[in-house]
């Protein structure tokens, strides 16, 4: 059958499911897209194409109708469809609105994949299960409010991501580096772009492993191109803090 022929038989919506289920074992991309757009397709069709053609899929008139009928429609979306759908830019609301709604493995999924935008991460930031907020803080695309967001966080391991983020704003990396838990101290201390007063404040904490992360940062802070400038620093650094040496 010519090509052209197909393409009119996939993008028609009259055209009969059982014929729209063949089409979608087609081998031309172009068809497949035009199947997964259509809403005479079997539902089940839509979400196994829809993986690989997210941005068809939400194209298709009856997903909206589909999650009108079914408010908990959400979680019977096959994981890998939800991940590629929440990859794409611009997110109808019906359903960004029920991110929150979607399973742990998937939420999970979604705050780890470096290509969800950032205002999908901000949306899962408040998650009940702190390790999604861990993949929040740790994911390159949360956008600074996130981070802000989570800086206070309860838990440890999300107040460590959030010091390790290249992202994190100084203000936040200010505050925790006044943290109880050693952990982040230590997480706040390796970073160089900690405001030099609270490396120095870390250069004297109590542990050992933050003492001497904080004198590698300011090492570095205070580090030149020429070696012996740079061996005159780290003199002076031990001149300063003595408990270094």
């Amino acid at each position: 059958m010519a090509i052209a022929l197909l393409e009119q038989l996939a993008s028609n919506p009259n055209t009969p499911p059982e014929k729209l289920r063949e089409l979608a074992t087609c081998e031309d991309i172009a068809i497949r897209q035009l199947v997964v757009a259509n809403p005479n397709t079997p539902t089940e069709v839509l979400w196994r194409l829809g993986k690989l053609f997210p941005a068809q899929l939400l194209e298709n008139p009856l997903l909206p109708l589909l999650f009108l009928e079914n408010p908990n429609l959400i979680a019977q979306i096959p994981d890998e469809t939800l991940v590629r759908l929440f990859e794409l830019e611009t997110v109808p609301d019906y359903l960004y609105q029920r991110l929150t709604q979607a399973k742990l493995n998937v939420r999970q999924a979604i705050a780890l994949n470096p290509n969800t935008p950032g205002h999908c991460l901000e949306l899962l930031a408040p998650d009940r299960e702190t390790g999604v907020r861990r993949a929040i803080a740790l994911n390159p695309n949360t956008p600074v409010h996130g981070l802000e967001l989570l800086a206070p966080d309860p838990d440890i391991g999300v107040r460590a991501a959030i010091a390790k983020s290249s992202n994190t704003p100084i203000h936040c990396l200010e505050q925790l580096a006044q943290d109880s838990d050693k952990e982040v101290r230590w997480a706040i201390a390796k970073i160089p772009k900690t405001p030099v007063r609270y490396l120095k404040q870390l250069a004297q904490d109590p542990e050992r492993r933050v003492r001497r992360a904080a004198s590698n940062s300011l090492y570095t802070f205070e580090s030149d191109r020429d070696p012996d400038v740079r061996k005159a620093a780290q003199v002076k650094l031990k001149e300063r803090f003595p408990e270094l040496a």
